[in-house]
């Protein structure tokens, strides 16, 4: 008699091919069909809203937004003097873009004909000198990849400004889903 274990059941004599069978097709399955607890089933909406109250990583989102971001972007995130509406902005992002944006990315404003030339990498390499020394010019969008506070939680803005801007979230605090 063959035994066969599938998880934790020990399978035997004919069971044991159906057991095979189900495993090779549970193994062919991708995983993106899988309805996972905790995961989104509309890939083009990263949060939960329901009845106005958010997932877990939406509000860690909210969270991290307004302990970073909101100096600049506005209490709820649409935009100051000094930096853009985000819940306008967001919509036409995908989370690599996001992502890319706020983790590695910066505009460097100089004045015009500060730096001339033609070798782009030269270029750009000696704008931000004159920024790192403070010479000329800013810095208008901090790279947030080294701040332990905020990287871990990048999708979670994502998700908090997406559900903004795709209007199924008010500005304000919002409460949790209770699960």
């Amino acid at each position: 008699m063959r035994h066969v274990f599938l998880g934790r059941a020990l399978i035997t004599g004919a069971l044991a091919s159906v057991g095979r069978i189900v495993g090779l097709l549970a193994a062919l399955v991708p995983m993106s069909l899988i309805a996972l607890p905790g995961a989104f089933a509309d890939a083009d909406k990263p949060y939960e809203v329901i009845e106005g109250k958010v997932d877990r990583a939406t509000y860690l989102g909210w969270r991290t937004f307004n302990s970073a971001c909101y100096i600049c972007h506005g209490t709820d995130a649409r935009g100051t003097s000094v930096a853009p509406d985000l819940v306008a902005r967001v919509k036409d992002m995908s989370p690599r873009e996001f992502a890319d944006v706020v983790l590695t990315r910066y505009r460097i404003v100089l004045p015009a004909g500060s730096v001339t030339g033609d070798d782009q990498t030269d270029l750009r390499a000696s704008m931000l000198d004159l920024v790192v020394k403070r010479e000329r010019g800013e810095l208008t969008m901090p790279a947030w990849g080294n701040d332990p506070n905020v990287k871990p939680h990048v999708m979670d803005i994502y998700s908090y400004l997406r559900a903004r801007g795709d209007g199924v979230l008010g500005p304000g605090r919002p409460d949790q889903i209770e699960r």
